[in-house]
């Protein structure tokens, strides 16, 4: 992959998180065209795992407002642009793993780190409030994000090291 397309696609990503964390329910109708648009985007052998990972995302978010770590800003749940963000993101995380050579076990390190901090910058933002003291929050966000992220990536990784063993 050439890296000015990497870039451009990470940054563009970056760009469109923030718009959607910023803008939330002002930005739902492009919000959500546009995750859909990453879905179609998506090779076709991989949008069921995309649309699984979108899944785990938003149970995994329903669960920390249930168990009253934090919550969405106007929502008593897990609001719709937060979803539609679950969807970009999974496309994308799943197109970026398939294009960067990103060894299994550094994942549970990097879920633990840009998982908490995604949602620092969220609560930054005032997309989130904290309920329960950072002391819990933060660590908690960091073992789910550890577990997550490798979980979500594992059809990514297993197709690579199957192409691998066949070469």
């Amino acid at each position: 992959m050439k890296a000015l397309r990497f870039w451009s696609l990470t940054l563009g990503f970056d760009a469109w998180w923030t718009l959607a964390v910023w803008g939330r329910e002002r930005v739902i109708l492009p919000l959500v065209v546009s995750s859909f648009l990453m879905l179609i985007l998506t090779p076709s052998t991989r949008r069921l795992w995309v649309a699984v990972a979108c899944l785990l995302g938003i149970i995994m978010d329903s669960l920390w407002c249930v168990l009253g770590l934090f919550e969405f800003a106007n929502a008593p749940g897990v609001p719709p642009w937060m979803m539609a963000l679950w969807l970009g993101f999974s496309a994308w995380w799943l197109w970026l793993l398939g294009n960067v050579r990103l060894k299994g076990y550094w994942l549970i390190p990097l879920g633990a780190l840009s998982g908490p901090l995604a949602y620092y910058i969220g609560m930054r933002l005032g997309a989130m409030h904290l309920l329960a003291p950072p002391s819990y929050v933060w660590p908690l966000l960091a073992a789910g994000w550890a577990i997550f992220l490798p979980l979500v990536s594992l059809p990514v990784l297993r197709t690579r090291n199957t192409l691998r063993r066949t070469r």
